[in-house]
């Protein structure tokens, strides 16, 4: 099974007006389930409205989140509002959600964590016997708790469009990473080789730029 954490939140409204799943955490964890992985998301999100859309959400796309928290003080993001208090993610919150799962092939931590929550997570990879992909913002400082062992990709800062954007779809840059995201994490997760599973994502995505 394919774990990832993170946040997840909505995105900007698609011609129907409903909001699809938005944040890396949540596509990723969409596409993996698209392509028939076993998917588990373990988080948090907000105890509002927009929280109850994303469980639906992810409940539609076959993405399990038995381990997603309710966090009543947090916001649950979504796309072109005004970001609030984000949901906590906190060391206790992330080795309760990664140990209540009974599996984890791949671990794919879909955004920064404080040092005592990416111990926490670490430390439940280990206890799965999982592999560990870290994705941090371009330029980041990589924590050391995530310097042996573990694959970190850089996030590289993709502008959203405003919802008028009439050239904007689901399947433009916004999508191009988590896509890339997921291939890595599944080819991993298939068991084949770090540099082999990196060098396929990496020629496909240049493949798809080129013929885009």
């Amino acid at each position: 099974m394919i774990v990832v954490l993170g946040r997840p939140g909505l995105g900007l409204p698609g011609a129907d007006g409903r909001r699809p799943l938005g944040g890396i955490a949540a596509v990723v964890a969409r596409t993996l389930a698209a392509g028939g992985r076993r998917t588990e998301i373990v988080g948090a999100i907000g105890e509002d409205a927009d929280g109850d859309r994303v469980a639906v959400e992810l409940g539609r796309a076959g993405v399990g989140h038995a381990a997603l928290l309710r966090d009543p003080a947090g916001q649950t993001p979504v796309a072109g509002e005004p970001l609030g208090p984000l949901p906590r993610l906190d060391a206790g919150d992330v080795e309760l959600g990664l140990r209540y799962l009974t599996e984890c092939r791949v671990l794919l931590v879909a955004e920064p964590l404080s040092e005592p929550a990416a111990a926490a997570a670490a430390a439940a990879a280990e206890w799965h016997g999982a592999l560990v992909v870290v994705l941090l913002p371009d330029g980041a400082r990589v924590p050391a708790v995530w310097s042996r062992g573990t694959l970190v990709l850089s996030v590289p800062p993709v502008p959203l469009p405003s919802p008028d954007d009439a050239d904007w779809g689901e399947d433009e840059a916004e999508e191009a990473f988590p896509g890339f995201v997921a291939a890595i994490v599944a080819g991993l997760a298939d068991g084949r080789p770090v540099e082999e599973v990196l060098g396929d994502a990496i020629d496909d995505a240049h493949g798809e730029r080129i013929g885009g």
